[in-house]
């Protein structure tokens, strides 16, 4: 069958497709309808090695067809024709139509890349038929090895009806892709981890291009000078998507040689490229060679480290590059775009478990400073007591706040309550007093502020209060918030006098 860059779905009804392997005459473009096709310029060839790039050309196909192949065709019929090329089409001498305009380079037209001819009952008979086809492709940048893609006849439908067995899901996994898309773009706008989330945002973005592109043709159908362009961008979505995954997988495990391996990666797949003459091929290479240094990589770290990690990744990525191996035949369909998403699925979650885990180092780091600046400012008071400022009746009183065992909100005042019982009235806020006490006070309620050197013990809240309370060196207590309770514990745990229960 003469299925070379496209499946063909044939399920809705019967087909005879024209064999790849069949022979036919082809004769030089200049000759004119009806075509003499034993002339001595005229040769005998393949099918599959028709090739009209640059040039226009008449084709000669014989079409045998018996009488089970003949019954099994349900008017209306079609002859589809799915090429590189702008056409004509003649079945036993009768002009079934045109597809662009075959001509030059100055008068042929672009026909679609993906056409059909409706063919009158009754043309159609047992034994030997005869097909003619003027092809031409004067148009594009790019020579493909097989130009021709598929010929055949099968009921009168829509074209693109044969090319997308599986748009459904294909319309999924874009959903699936441009989702991950947007959510690692979100998470990208905060600082940690930033480049990691970028690499998921170009490579979701780089797999949902090459996905659109490759459904295009089934989905929108175009001229054939635009085949080009589509092949263009599978291939490059396909090699930027290799390189992300390359990048993302040597910064997390070969971070002092990452660059060695993304230049060795790089270097190779571009050798690849400019070898392989086939676009198929290069797509394919594109993605392998990329995942393939990725998971040597993995294997490595995991063999040097032995880690649960290193472990995963060295799996995944080497169940990706076996289902390619074993897809080799029908890569490029839906199921690619089904291997993609569950590689990027797992790096999805991978990520999400490496961000939760640097959020926990760097709370880790942030109460170990904040512990830090607490007993340098607890040295700092004991060395140089700070002093707070009274003016009650037109007198001024200075306070140690070593003295000051917690103070409580009263309206618009706040009450100070001293180590020996004593209490001052200060004329502002909680906030405005928490303001202009040393570090050595925390909030530990919306009410209250305590003075932490003084703290001895936190008590669990019980059935008849729902808040927990700390229990302070001359006997006080002062409630605590429940949702403080947890920052409290960490600031004071340090203490070797505090305790708990």
């Amino acid at each position: 069958m003469l299925v070379l860059l496209v499946s063909i779905s044939t399920s809705s009804a019967a087909f005879v497709p024209f064999e790849g392997q069949q022979p036919v005459t082809l004769c030089d473009g200049a000759h004119q309808w009806p075509v003499d096709f034993t002339s001595t310029d005229c040769r005998t060839v393949l099918l599959k090695d028709v090739d009209p790039q640059g040039k226009t050309l008449w084709v000669e196909i014989p079409v045998n067809l018996s009488e089970q192949q003949l019954q099994a065709l349900t008017p209306p019929l079609a002859l589809f024709l799915y090429a590189k090329a702008s056409s004509r089409a003649y079945f036993n001498d009768v002009l079934l139509g045109e597809n662009g305009k075959p001509g030059n380079k100055v008068t042929e037209i672009p026909g679609a890349m993906d056409s059909h001819f409706y063919l009158p009952e009754g043309l159609l008979k047992m034994g030997k038929n005869r097909l003619v086809l003027h092809l031409s492709a004067q148009q594009g940048w790019l020579t493909l090895t097989r130009p021709l893609h598929f010929i055949g006849i099968g009921g009168f439908a829509d074209p693109r009806q044969h090319l997308q067995q599986y748009s459904e899901l294909g319309l999924v996994l874009l959903g699936v892709l441009l989702t991950g898309l947007v959510y690692f773009s979100v998470r990208s706008i905060t600082p940690s981890q930033r480049s990691n989330h970028l690499l998921l945002v170009l490579m979701c973005l780089f797999s949902a291009v090459q996905l659109f592109a490759e459904m295009s043709r089934g989905l929108l159908g175009y001229a054939y000078p635009i085949h080009d362009i589509r092949l263009l961008t599978i291939t490059l979505m396909s090699l930027g998507f290799g390189v992300c995954l390359l990048v993302f997988i040597a910064g997390q495990f070969a971070r002092h040689h990452a660059l060695h391996w993304i230049y060795a990666g790089i270097l190779v797949t571009l050798g690849a490229l400019w070898l392989l003459d086939s676009f198929d091929a290069r797509t394919t290479a594109a993605t392998f060679f990329p995942a393939f240094f990725a998971a040597i990589i993995t294997v490595r770290f995991w063999w040097r480290t032995r880690s649960d990690q290193g472990g995963f990744s060295a799996l995944a990525l080497s169940l990706f590059i076996l289902c390619m191996i074993l897809t080799a035949d029908y890569f490029h369909e839906t199921l690619y775009f089904v291997f993609v998403s569950l590689l990027l699925g797992y790096l999805f979650i991978q990520q999400a478990l490496e961000s939760n885990r640097q959020e926990l180092r760097q709370q880790q780091d942030n109460e170990r400073i904040a512990r830090l600046s607490f007993r340098l400012e607890q040295g700092q008071q004991q060395a140089r007591p700070a002093l707070l400022t009274l003016k009650s009746a037109g007198k001024i009183d200075k306070l140690n706040t070593a003295e000051i065992a917690y103070c409580q909100a009263a309206k618009d005042y706040s009450e100070i309550h001293l180590l020996n019982g004593q209490q001052h009235l200060y004329s502002g806020t909680l906030k405005s007093l928490e303001a202009e006490l040393p570090s050595t006070f925390l909030r530990v309620h919306r009410s209250f502020l305590v003075n932490l050197e003084q703290i001895r013990r936190l008590s669990s809240a019980t059935p008849d209060s729902t808040n927990a309370s700390l229990i302070l060196s001359n006997g006080q207590t002062v409630p605590v918030s429940r949702r403080l309770v947890p920052a409290v514990r960490s600031a004071v745990a340090d203490k070797p006098d505090f305790g708990a229960d």
